[in-house]
């Protein structure tokens, strides 16, 4: 099966293409990403000719309709409205859970929970200069003065690093990173802190203790969770000071997340739903077998 995947810059696509690419020597599988700045759409179905498409509803166009008449494929929409009158209706549908009721006519419809991105971060290691006590990934972290001094209170209290894309203004900020970079300073952490950037995934499966502020439960339930910046400080004191506490929390986190959360997870839910059960139990199979060994 030729599957094709465009290297557009949204993490469902990227890790999706990184778990198939993974299990290729064990199944009938050959992930081709697309530089969609490069080639046009019609003339990467030429070279490719794939069974199986992952597209974002803005590649839904006039180019794509002609190609729904003249090849023979499914494809697997994101997305968050419905799509217009294609030639062919999409297979399955991967959205946010406040946009499935946008998809009346459509059946196979995925919101896919946040989960740890397996391929990019499973070679991190541990490294000395990388140490920290702290680490803050900004990402899409929001720049609002609540959320700046709670960092500047972990900067001040403990030996604190903050890396991402989103820059901030406190003196324990170190710029961009890329991601064997990022994953190498998640290991190297004894604590991470998480401001809605969903970091906390990787943490856990990194086997780094993740905090997630906001008052509501994630989707990896045991995570601790903190409101202000007195409980945030109590929450990282009492991890960093008792090792029996940081190591049975961080133990739990990482088998849950190993379990349930990771991208090799969503990555068989969706290929089960398109009725593809040797590729989803091929996933999970190397997940259980390989990366967990």
């Amino acid at each position: 099966m030729k599957i094709l995947i465009p290297n557009l810059p949204f993490y469902h696509f990227r890790n999706i293409a990184g778990c198939l690419e993974t299990i290729s020597s064990k199944v009938d599988v050959r992930t081709f990403l697309w530089e969609t700045e490069q080639k046009s759409i019609i003339d990467v179905f030429d070279e490719v000719s794939p069974d199986l498409v992952f597209l974002h509803e803005n590649q839904l166009d006039g180019a794509f309709n002609i190609l729904c008449k003249e090849f023979d494929f499914d494809y697997v929409l994101v997305g968050s409205k419905e799509p217009p009158d294609m030639g062919k209706k999409p297979s399955a549908v991967i959205t946010s859970q406040q946009f499935e009721a946008n998809f009346r006519d459509q059946k196979n419809i995925m919101s896919l929970l946040p989960a740890a991105k397996v391929t990019e971060i499973h070679a991190a290691q541990e490294r000395k200069f990388l140490k920290s006590e702290v680490l803050i990934i900004t990402g899409v972290v929001p720049n609002t003065e609540e959320v700046l001094d709670s960092m500047r209170s972990l900067g001040q209290a403990y030996r604190t690093k903050i890396i991402g894309d989103s820059a901030v203004p406190i003196p324990n900020y170190l710029g961009k990173v890329n991601m064997l970079e990022r994953a190498d300073f998640i290991k190297s952490a004894k604590v991470l802190v998480d401001f809605g950037s969903y970091d906390y995934l990787d943490a856990a499966y990194l086997k780094t203790a993740p905090l997630l502020k906001g008052p509501s439960p994630p989707p990896l339930g045991k995570v601790q969770t903190f409101s202000d910046i007195a409980t945030l400080m109590a929450r990282v004191d009492s991890l960093l000071s008792d090792s029996v506490n940081l190591k049975g929390y961080v133990e739990g986190i990482h088998k849950e997340v190993t379990c349930n959360h990771t991208y090799y997870h969503r990555c068989a839910q969706i290929f089960s739903s398109l009725g593809m059960a040797e590729i989803a139990n091929t996933l999970l199979m190397f997940l259980n077998e390989e990366l967990l060994q």
